[in-house]
């Protein structure tokens, strides 16, 4: 791809931006009223500032930072491509997992005018954040996929991907068809992101009559799940449900083989990828993954603009695409919330809204239909009555030191679980 000198001077910015910032410093440029953002009516040369906050030090920074490094790459690729008619301009920091801090960081992003976008991330953050922008009127899209934001209370939070519950849901679906007789039950982090799909996802298995044993905690920085195991083979527990992220999950496994080789894992969105299964192919063995987009050799041999998008950016930043630690779907689901971005942005302009405005923007999400996010994913459509992207969970077997996809389970789009 030839560099002319407008894209050269986009790459430095961008690549600027994507540290850890000094959010102090941004206060002049941040929001859409400044004079950066005019230039011919809504759709015409301007920038338009989305920030970011990611977690890359703290808690869940294993599948945090490689989701940072999507998102950035992915808003890099949109300026460098003109795949809209204003620059995005994508100041972000490293919260640290660390609520406190999150909303600091949103105080300061928000202090003079309002960005008519945020990307965000954990569950207890984005949940708290929740009231502030609506109030704000500041969509908010997040690596939290929690049905609690799909409610009328948080009418401003969106998210790519299966709710956490629909993602149990999903397992236990295809659970009660192939093993009606099986016992499960939910193991998983002490804290609002574990325990999301928790209720839920009890409730639904019920419905589908399994057996439901008592709850086990496992917690984010656990190095030893032996006593998790024993609970599960004491109760004759057939499958754990396990909603934590990478590192706990490869703990469990580790310890799967010499306390209760017997257990099947079915791990939730967080829990399962490349790096994680080709650094232990043989713990890993059998574990079952569900997710609604691709991982990343899908997103490679699904052709689509996404593909393209993820070997331009790989090769602009001389990474290689059979890197793990780079190469995984945490890298997609970094992508596919940067095209959340773009579709809000760009729907905004065709429909001669604001982009820069919060409520404008926040329309033009529901213009959003059957979209695959440039071949990235299940279509995701939104609605005013329902920000549930999809009902289908991509389910996926570990075999061989390869993540494989099994199967799609399309659930129904039930009402009485908005918000469960």
């Amino acid at each position: 791809m030839s560099i002319d000198g407008r894209s050269q001077s986009r790459r430095r910015f961008v690549k600027a931006a994507a540290g850890t910032t000094v959010v102090g410093a941004l206060a002049g440029c941040i929001g859409g009223n400044g004079d950066g953002n005019g230039g011919g009516g809504n759709g015409g040369g301007g920038t338009v500032t989305i920030p970011g906050i990611y977690d890359e030090s703290g808690g869940t920074s294993d599948v945090g930072r490689p989701t940072a490094v999507g998102s950035r790459d992915a808003i890099t690729y949109f300026n460098e491509n003109d795949l809209l008619p204003r620059e995005i301009d994508h100041p972000n920091s490293d919260y640290a997992y660390e609520v406190p801090q999150a909303q600091q960081l949103y105080d300061q992003y928000t202090s003079g005018s309002d960005p008519p976008m945020i990307i965000g991330w954990g569950t207890a953050d984005t949940e708290a954040l929740s009231g502030s922008v609506a109030q704000d009127e500041i969509v908010y899209v997040s690596a939290s996929y929690s049905a609690n934001l799909v409610t009328e209370e948080a009418p401003y939070n969106f998210f790519g991907n299966l709710d956490y519950t629909s993602q149990a849901r999903a397992h236990l679906r295809w659970i009660a068809d192939n093993d009606a007789e099986a016992t499960v039950a939910f193991i998983f982090s002490n804290n609002p992101f574990g325990k999301a799909p928790v209720e839920g996802g009890k409730q639904y298995a019920e419905e589908l009559d399994l057996d439901v044993a008592d709850d086990i905690n496992l917690p984010l920085t656990a190095n030893s799940a032996t006593t998790q195991l024993r609970q599960a083979r004491d109760a004759d527990v057939d499958y754990l449900i396990h909603q934590n992220t990478a590192a706990p999950m490869q703990v469990l496994l580790s310890d799967k083989a010499d306390v209760y080789p017997d257990v099947t894992v079915c791990g939730l969105t967080y829990t399962v990828d490349e790096p994680r299964v080709q650094e232990a192919p043989e713990n890993f063995e059998g574990a079952r993954y569900v997710n609604a987009f691709r991982n990343f050799q899908g997103a490679l041999d699904s052709g689509g603009e996404g593909a393209e998008m993820i070997r331009s950016n790989f090769e602009r930043e001389g990474r290689s695409l059979d890197d793990p630690e780079d190469a995984n779907l945490n890298y997609v689901r970094g992508c596919i919330h940067a095209v959340l971005v773009l579709r809000g942005l760009q729907n905004a302009i065709d429909a001669d809204r604001d982009p820069t405005s919060g409520a404008d923007v926040r329309e033009s999400m529901f213009d959003i239909e059957d979209d695959d996010m440039l071949g990235l994913s299940e279509p995701f459509t939104y609605t005013e009555d329902d920000r549930r992207p999809t009902m289908t969970g991509r389910l996926f077997e570990v075999s061989d030191g390869s993540l494989e996809f099994d199967e799609a389970v399309e659930l129904p789009r039930r009402e009485d679980w908005i918000g469960l």
